[in-house]
């Protein structure tokens, strides 16, 4: 949304004022610098603040200061003053906006926008605004540049120096520069919703296009008509959207008079009106009027109206008027003016004699008028009172009395109302408008006294007074007009006549009705006295009296606002209640007029009502394992029988007790919920409100986390404390089973990065305690998988080089000693390496999957005296993972290593291995040295008795190239056998010192380029059978 330039000046001087010690600014016009192209216009924008009338206001061009006048000279481009006038370059160009922005009561801030029109190159300067008064100001300057522009457009003619005839041809040039792209354009039809420019030919208008000394020219032609006169034409750059760009010519031609139309002011003209007749008519040059009356002129004039003043009847006739100018004349079309005036000579005379007129003759009366225009219509009023009749002549058959008295006619046409004159009417009749007067009320013991009057004509009269006591009409013996009757009783009250009689004849009053007044009496209130809530039931009171008694029923203070109908009839007041708890009480009757009061006893109501205000309340903490009661209690009576507690479970109300309390011995979670109560008694039933329980409990806790069932263990895994809890769980915290005393992270959300691998749990807490959850374990395998893929391949290189160590060692010993196997050095290596620790560490790595391996050294085949070493007895040597046996046997039973190895199938004399050939593969043997660490050190067997362990690989025939198995042979070969004098192979309770050790399988190479998650544990069963692998068994001890 773009801001106006002007409010964002505004802000800025507002924002400006607003810095304490900083000067003021007065005047605001942009300092900054504008191109526009020659022939546009530009809008300089300008505000000024201002406390002062009758400044004076320039706007400058290049001002400067002169030093020796103190003033600022320069091109005026705008004065208000006349002292120093505007510039002539900028007559007609220049427009100057001075709307107030603000006026507040200490600032005023006044626009003094500059907008320059039909830009030349000559404009281009430095603009400033200036003001003078009491204080003199000068604002900063807006540099204008104004640009070639190439499309600028010229009119040839720019205007008119002759006015065109009609049907002459007229032609118009446009041009423009000849490096503009387009040709100008022409707008053909301005008062069109959508401008039309065009730059080629139309029906009525031919446009041509040229280049004509360099310049792009639009030429328009066209046949010029009446209807063109001060017609505009507009030019502009083809395409330009600047109508500052636009240049125009305007048409002048000369015709004779056209549409000459005559108009009346008012159609409907009175008498002493005024009037006025207008002409219009399009004529070039201007054209003169005449006003003719009935053919005659009644005034020539150059005004196209005609004014009458007070006209009168004989202004009446037809006008119209006839324009006139060089070109010739026309007349208009005809106004008919027809003066309206009111009736003259209104008169009333009577066609019967109104002298001796008796009620029930005739009366006719004649109404005259002598000239109206329009036609009149006739009013009679009798005495001021307007009658039905409107016609000229007023007949009433069958006189009345009340139709004597003044009589006049009054004659409308619409102009004016003009009455007659006024003819009085006496008509003689029998006494009437007969009545009586007097009191309405007495008092009993009191005086009655009544008056009878009467209007006849003639005057003359007699009275008659009767009284019906009763069922028959009593006649006073009074002759006058007035009854006086003393100690009055309850029998006169009733109704009286009179009767009036004259010449003419007779006439009886109304009935005038006498009260006798007396106090109440005879009182009574009738009403049951139990009822049910919400039936409905009259309350009666009724009472003698006269006048008629104020009837009042009081009760319980809510009696009033709680009545459904009430019935008054004459000393009778009867109150319909629909009965409520607040209408039981007592009730009495009060009766009370003029003459005294009295009222009844007081009558007892008892209302029975169902149980309300049922309440469900609770007693004790809505903690987990606490106790709390329910308690119900209502409103009723009779007292409530029965009680029954409900609570909702799925959306369903089901009874979970009968006893006015519900008690809770130790709350579960389960309990919570809405319990609903329900009071009983023999009237109906109640329901409480839902009273909520919501049982407070320590969390339970559950992680969560975003694993699925093929995850990539490089990837981290999210963790979630989900803890379930209420209050909400508000406080979170994380540990690592192998660090629980450090607190990993406070935020409900954990990540666990492949590098952390360990077994985490979350503990959650809120108001009433804090839960811990189980323990998950994450990325704990990766430490066995880098145990098998870098540390273990170290060692075994480690124990290799070891190995070739001591089997040369070996070697050498056993060439030195015959009698120590010097025929078979490998013998002599199997030997030293069963009687090594290092072999018995190595048989010990195996035992981390406990499992029990039976070891047989049944059936194997022994060509080289290859026997099962036993290794000597270590004392005091225990395996540091398991718990101190309270039981031990004796040393000689513990510690004692077995090697129990199968062999595959040697032919005789593999035992005295010959020197292989130079370069036969087939006999290279594969050697794996495994260290271990030794608990205790056990003792060394004699030399005499070592046995060496001797790994080869057999010969394969030359035809069997595609089996290339190696086999890790462990022989006693060429030792001699030792007895086993410590071992019982039959006895039983060797079985229960076994320590049995899990098959160790290593690779003899790894491929290093095997991505993780195919490389396999070490421990895992499955190989390939082209791996060179190396297998140990079981061994026991």
């Amino acid at each position: 949304m773009m801001v106006p330039e002007g409010i964002l000046l505004l802000l800025f001087a507002i924002l400006t004022n607003s810095f304490e010690g900083s000067a003021q600014v007065e005047i605001i016009v942009p300092e900054r610098t504008e191109t526009y192209e020659e022939g546009s216009s530009v809008t300089i924008p300008c505000e000024y603040f201002n406390k002062e009338d009758n400044l004076a206001l320039l706007w400058f061009k290049d001002a400067h200061f002169d030093k020796d006048l103190q003033t600022f000279n320069g091109t005026i481009v705008y004065s208000n003053r006349e002292e120093r006038p505007q510039s002539l370059d900028y007559v007609n160009r220049v427009e100057y906006d001075a709307n107030v922005i603000s006026a507040q009561s200490e600032n005023t801030w006044t626009k003094c926008n500059l907008r320059i029109n039909d830009l030349q190159k000559t404009d281009s300067g430095s603009y400033s605004f200036r003001f003078i008064g009491s204080k003199k100001y000068m604002s900063q300057a807006m540099n204008l540049e104004v640009t070639d522009n190439p499309c600028k457009v010229n009119v040839d003619p720019s205007e008119l120096k002759n006015p065109l005839m009609e049907s002459e041809e007229f032609t118009v040039r446009c041009s423009t520069f000849g490096s503009c792209l387009k040709y100008p354009e022409w707008l053909v039809n301005p008062s069109v919703q959508k401008e039309e420019w065009l730059s080629s030919s139309l029906t009525d208008v031919i446009i041509k296009n040229d280049e004509e000394e360099g310049r792009k020219v639009t030429t328009l032609k066209l046949n010029v008509t009446w209807k063109d006169d001060k017609r505009i034409l507009s030019c502009r750059p083809g395409q330009a959207k600047d109508r500052s760009q636009i240049r125009n010519i305007t048409l002048s031609v000369e015709y004779s008079p056209k549409e000459t139309t005559a108009k009346v002011s008012s159609e409907y003209v009175k008498e002493g009106d005024s009037v006025t007749l207008s002409c219009d008519s399009r004529g070039h040059p201007d054209v003169t009027f005449s006003w003719l009356i009935n053919e005659q002129i009644e005034k020539s004039q150059q005004k196209s109206d005609l004014k009458l003043n007070n006209v009168k009847p004989e202004d009446s006739g037809e006008y119209y008027c006839e324009t006139k100018n060089k070109h010739g004349t026309m007349k208009s079309n005809m106004i008919i003016i027809d003066v309206k005036y009111g009736p003259k000579g209104v008169t009333v005379k009577p066609l019967v004699s109104v002298e001796d007129l008796k009620e029930g003759g005739n009366l006719i009366l004649k109404c005259s008028v002598n000239e109206s225009n329009p036609p009149v219509t006739f009013k009679w009023y009798n005495n001021n009172n307007m009658q039905q009749q409107t016609s000229d002549t007023l007949t009433i058959s069958n006189v009345k009395a009340s139709d004597g008295g003044s009589y006049q006619c009054e004659a409308d046409n619409g102009i004016k109302k003009e009455t007659s004159n006024i003819i009085s009417v006496s008509v003689k009749y029998s006494p009437r408008n007969v009545e009586i007067q007097g009191g309405n009320s007495v008092k009993v013991n009191s005086r009655l006294t009544l008056t009878c009057s009467g209007d006849a004509n003639p005057k003359s009269v007699q009275y008659t007074w009767k009284h019906p006591p009763g069922l028959s009409s009593y006649t006073f013996p009074v002759q006058t007009g007035e009854l006086i009757v003393d100690n009055v009783t309850i029998k006169h009250a009733g109704q009286y006549t009179c009767i009036v009689n004259n010449a003419i004849g007779s006439s009886s009053s109304n009935t005038f009705n006498v009260d006798v007044l007396y106090p109440p009496s005879n009182l009574r209130l009738i009403m049951k006295r139990v009822l049910k809530e919400f039936e409905v039931f009259p309350v009666i009171c009724t009472v003698q009296s006269f006048p008629l008694s104020k009837l009042t029923v009081t009760g319980p203070k809510d009696f009033q606002n709680n009545q459904v109908n009430i019935t008054e009839s004459v000393n009778n007041l009867t109150i319909y209640l629909n009965v409520t708890e607040s209408h039981a009480g007592k009730y009495k009757c009060k009766a009370e007029n003029s003459e005294g009061q009295v009222e009844t006893n007081q009558e007892e109501l008892t209302v029975l009502y169902a149980p309300k205000n049922v309440t469900a309340s609770s007693k004790g903490e809505q903690t987990f394992g606490s106790e709390l009661t329910l308690t119900c209690g209502a409103r009723s009576k009779p007292a409530p029988s029965s009680f029954e507690w409900m609570k909702w479970f799925n959306g369903q109300l089901k009874t979970v007790g009968h006893e006015q309390k519900l008690h809770f011995h130790s709350l579960n979670i389960s309990d919570s919920g809405e319990f609903v109560c329900i009071a009983n008694n023999s009237i109906g039933k109640g329901k409480s409100q839902s009273v909520h329980i919501r049982v407070k409990y320590t969390p339970n806790i559950n992680i969560v986390d975003n694993r699925t069932a093929e995850w990539n263990w490089q990837l981290a895994v999210y963790l979630t404390c989900s803890a379930d809890a209420y209050p909400p769980a508000t406080e979170y915290k994380w540990y690592r089973e192998e660090d629980n005393t450090t607190v990993l992270s406070h935020q409900q959300n954990f990540t666990v990065l492949p590098q952390n691998p360990g077994m985490y749990y979350c503990t959650a807490a809120n108001r009433i305690g804090k839960s811990r959850s189980k323990h998950i374990k994450l990325f704990v395998s990766s430490y066995s998988k880098v145990l098998c893929q870098i540390i273990l391949p170290i060692i075994l290189l480690i124990l290799i080089a070891v190995g070739i160590f001591l089997m040369r060692r070996t070697i050498i010993k056993a060439r030195s000693d015959p009698q120590r196997g010097a025929d078979n050095p490998l013998c002599f290596f199997l030997g030293f390496l069963s009687g090594s620790s290092t072999v018995a560490n190595l048989l010990l790595l195996g035992s981390q999957n406990n499992t029990r391996e039976n070891l047989s050294i049944d059936e194997i085949p022994d060509p080289c005296h290859g026997r099962v070493q036993q290794s000597q007895p270590t004392h005091n040597s225990q395996d540091p993972t398991r718990a101190q046996d309270l039981n031990p046997r004796s040393e000689s039973n513990t510690h004692t290593v077995y090697s129990a190895i199968k062999l595959p199938p040697i032919k005789q004399g593999k035992c005295n291995p010959k020197s292989q050939k130079p370069g036969n593969k087939d006999n290279d043997l594969n050697y794996i040295t495994l260290d271990f660490k030794k608990q205790n050190e056990p003792k060394r067997a004699p030399e005499d008795s070592a046995v060496y362990a001797m790994m080869s690989k057999n010969n394969q025939p030359k035809n069997s190239q595609s089996e290339n198995h190696d086999y890790e042979n462990f022989s006693s070969a060429c030792a001699s056998r030792l007895p086993f004098t410590n071992i019982d192979w039959e006895s039983d309770s060797s079985e229960e010192d076994e320590v049995n050790y899990t098959t160790v399988t290593c690779s003899a190479k790894t491929d290093v380029n095997e991505p993780k998650h195919y490389q396999r544990s070490c421990l895992s069963s499955s190989r390939s059978e082209d791996e060179n692998i190396t297998e140990y068994s079981a061994i026991k001890t």
